[in-house]
């Protein structure tokens, strides 16, 4: 085999056992395939001389891609050279003379390669190229919002994206689909409240307080099929069947929701952990952890009952309970395992729907049946039933594992447009796997961001940049995509931030900020 392209060739000069500082030993292979050095000199840089840039290698590429800088008189301390493309300081792994080793820096946009040498003297010599690099943008993870400091006591604070954190609990995102510059967050937690991003104003913003919602856990979020409600769930105690399990949310006159919104029970019962609705017919199905059941209702049927249409034998109006023997929505199935967590998430077209049972690691598929207009016996498409804090592989089906699988949205990938009948990729964030996971129609698990071992070892960090060769999460849980704008939204809730998965851009921060603490995690993998 032949070393025939640049990352070879790369790869080979940065080797430590093949270059030393003055002169080094660049292996090869000739064309017998036999490995023979060749020796490369280094002659230190003089001051003397002028600097020259006669080219560059690739002329185009993008965030921590390999390039060579070629000219003369570069010395051979790459700690007096400071390279720049577009402005932005590249990481310089060698200086050889007449060639300079070095990775694309992220947001290099303008494209200008300059060079400046720092003589002994403290002088400073500058070049600059004729040509401009073609900046290609990448897929990266960023960071939006959110930090934690050295002893995790920043509390929450509300406000600029520049200013606020928090972040802390696990929770679900959903994006307003009427106004999709406002993204919403759940928080699972003790006295659970709504936030919102505002993407436009680049605000965090508390809008729902727990009280609102009896200081409950809260779920998920959805919306009615006229996007005129939200609904939210809410996770209550073991004895309490009674107790609101989804709310319903009316938008305010501007079409905000708020603590001013009007907030009515919906369906009342026990330990429900999620909700979601038809998006073709409207209907709504929730859950309940008690004994895994999964419950179907109609929302006209409370609006007919609210507006005193639905009457009794008597003809008096009926009085909305919420309650099941009321008949206010009856139960399909239950799960193989009761008394443990699970959402649910309905394909685009409504054809069918994941099941994703996060504490025992793996993901069900229910198929939709238009006749009866409601989701049949589900069955396993991805992931084992292995409980505790689950373990990590990607493969087809249940040879893959999980660790507490929490939220996922379906994601049209454009490349199965016009070529399947299922065009969606399934996204999730694998919570105790520090990552991103993606399941296709045909259940194959694949890891898409995270578990960089490329900073101390750990899988999991803060770090951002290259999806799988520098990115790193902690216990992520809500995931969100903004399809206008081919961008993922995720709530890294260890880490305290708001990450992001999509193209760089002018504003997208990809991995300039020194890394916040990282301590060891309590469970995982």
């Amino acid at each position: 085999m032949k070393f025939s392209t640049l990352k070879h060739k790369f790869g080979i000069l940065l080797c430590g056992t093949c270059l030393t500082m003055s002169m080094g030993l660049m292996v090869s292979c000739d064309d017998d395939d036999t490995a023979q050095a060749v020796v490369v000199t280094a002659d230190p840089f003089d001051p003397s001389k002028p600097v020259l840039i006669t080219g560059f290698t690739p002329e185009n590429g993008g965030y921590q891609d390999q390039i060579i800088i070629k000219g003369s008189n570069f010395g051979n301390d790459k700690t007096m050279v400071d390279l720049r493309i577009g402005g932005k300081k590249a990481v310089i792994v060698n200086v050889l003379s007449d060639k300079l080793y070095a990775y694309v820096p992220s947001g290099a946009f303008t494209g200008e390669v300059e060079l400046t040498i720092t003589d002994a003297n403290g002088n400073t010599h500058y070049v600059k190229a004729d040509k401009i690099f073609k900046y290609d943008p990448k897929t990266v993870v960023g960071s939006l919002c959110g930090y934690r400091n050295e002893n995790d006591d920043q509390g929450e604070v509300w406000g600029s994206f520049d200013i606020c954190c928090g972040f802390r609990d696990a929770g679900c995102m959903a994006f307003d689909p009427l106004y999709p510059e406002r993204l919403y967050i759940a928080y699972d937690r003790g006295e659970g409240f709504v936030a919102e991003l505002d993407l436009d104003k680049r605000e965090y913003t508390r809008i729902m307080s727990a009280n609102k919602f009896q200081n409950q856990r809260l779920r998920n979020i959805a919306f009615s099929k006229d996007n005129k409600y939200m609904l939210v769930s809410t996770d209550r105690a073991d004895h309490e069947l009674h107790s609101t399990s989804v709310w319903i949310v009316t938008r305010n006159a501007d079409g905000t929701f708020s603590d001013r919104s009007s907030i009515q029970p919906l369906v009342a019962y026990k330990q429900c952990n999620g909700v979601a609705v038809h998006p073709v017919n409207g209907e709504v199905y929730f859950n309940s952890y008690e004994n895994g059941q999964l419950f179907r209702m109609e929302l006209q049927d409370y609006f007919d009952a609210i507006n005193g249409i639905t009457l009794d034998p008597d003809g008096e109006p009926v009085k909305w309970t919420g309650y099941k023997e009321d008949g206010a929505f009856k139960e399909l199935f239950r799960i193989m395992d009761p008394s443990y967590e699970f959402q649910i998430t309905i394909h685009p077209t409504g054809d069918y729907a994941y099941i994703t049972v996060i504490n025992r690691n793996y993901i069900l598929r229910t198929d939709y049946d238009w006749d009866k207009e409601e989701f049949t016996t589900p069955y396993v498409i991805a992931g084992y039933n292995e409980g505790g804090s689950g373990s990590y592989a990607d493969g087809v089906g249940t040879s893959a594992r999980f660790a507490h699988p929490y939220q996922g949205v379906f994601v049209k990938n454009p490349d199965y447009v016009g070529k399947r009948a299922d065009e969606y990729d399934y996204y999730l964030a694998d919570r105790l796997n520090f990552c991103v996971r993606y399941i296709t129609p045909d259940g194959l698990v694949r890891t898409y961001a995270g578990r960089s071992t490329s900073s101390n070892g750990n899988i999991w960090g803060t770090e951002d940049g290259d999806l799988r060769q520098a990115a790193r999460f902690r216990d992520v849980s809500g995931i969100a995509y903004d399809e206008a704008d081919d961008r993922f939204y995720v709530l890294d809730d260890v880490n305290h931030r708001i990450r992001t998965i999509g193209k760089e851009d002018a504003g997208s921060n990809t991995g300039t900020d020194k890394p916040s603490p990282d301590p060891e995690p309590e469970s995982g993998n």
